[in-house]
């Protein structure tokens, strides 16, 4: 079934919303609409191309001319104000929370995201004054530690019940160990605090594909001393320009459970394939964005 919030602006036609909580519902959801994917792909393109887009926080229009498609990837590209297509997913999603009172508003908003050097991390400087961003620096002689905030998602400095909203952006496939990082988000969410996340998702099958492990008394995160269970693979990491992060993991569905067995509640994997706030996917015409409340 398609969900359109009740808040979204009467312009906003083009948004396909969904919510699933569990694999059998979304594989209905895949047989029913697979063989659209490439016609909604390419509808989206026009649609953005001929209105531009809205804002997903202000609701400003965004021309098409300012939009830049930096290669085939629209999931990755289509960038405008440091935001590419899935950071406006997960930011259409938190105008919800915040408009319908879930979350605070913007001023009072306390935001944790384990990001601080990305053009992303610049626009939630300037958006929510209470966010604290940080990035993961495993070597403690590294000099950058003098200028950016350290954090180990696996094992927060934080305190207890400090933070309203984490908002994670492509990090949980490079966590040596997710359900450790699971509980320490929970530790650190305010009961009804919000989890916002992206990140490559195995959405077609239930089990994470394992791609590395986390050796027992190696150094966290290294990806030299990490057990290989397949070809090593890096993503892009701008702190490490040279070699990226390794990938431990691609979750699948399993993911859902590992975060309610964390004591994350209600965690629910939204659909939104929305032309209308450029968000468009890669083979898929949605991103797909983990919500889970503590």
């Amino acid at each position: 079934m398609t969900v359109i919030p009740a808040s979204l602006p009467a312009q906003a036609l083009h948004v396909d919303w969904q919510t699933f909580t569990s694999f059998p519902a979304f594989q209905e959801h895949l047989q029913r609409t697979t063989a659209l994917w490439r016609s909604q792909v390419r509808d989206a393109l026009r649609l953005m191309a001929l209105n531009g887009i809205l804002d997903p926080l202000s609701g400003a229009v965004v021309p098409a001319a300012a939009l830049r498609l930096n290669g085939p990837n629209y999931r990755e590209t289509l960038e405008h104000n440091g935001c590419l297509s899935r950071h406006r997913a997960v930011l259409l999603v938190l105008q919800q929370l915040i408009a319908g009172g879930t979350l605070p508003p913007i001023q009072e908003l306390e935001l944790y995201c384990p990001e601080a050097v990305t053009p992303f991390a610049e626009l939630l400087r300037r958006l929510f004054p209470r966010a604290l961003l940080s990035e993961y620096l495993p070597d403690p002689a590294d000099r950058r530690r003098r200028s950016l905030p350290h954090q180990d998602l696996c094992a927060l400095s934080l305190p207890d019940a400090c933070m309203d909203l984490v908002l994670c952006n492509e990090v949980f496939e490079h966590l040596y160990d997710l359900p450790a990082a699971l509980a320490e988000m929970v530790r650190i969410l305010r009961p009804g605090g919000q989890l916002l996340t992206t990140f490559p998702f195995a959405y077609n099958r239930i089990d994470t594909i394992v791609k590395a492990r986390h050796r027992p008394g190696a150094s966290p995160g290294v990806a030299a001393e990490a057990e290989l269970l397949s070809e090593p693979e890096f993503h892009g990491n701008p702190v490490d320009p040279d070699q990226g992060s390794l990938v431990y993991q691609i979750p699948g569905w399993d993911l859902l459970d590992q975060a309610r067995a964390c004591g994350f509640l209600e965690p629910t994997i939204h659909w939104i394939a929305a032309p209308s706030y450029g968000v468009l996917g890669q083979e898929i015409p949605a991103v797909m964005v983990l919500v889970a409340r503590r």
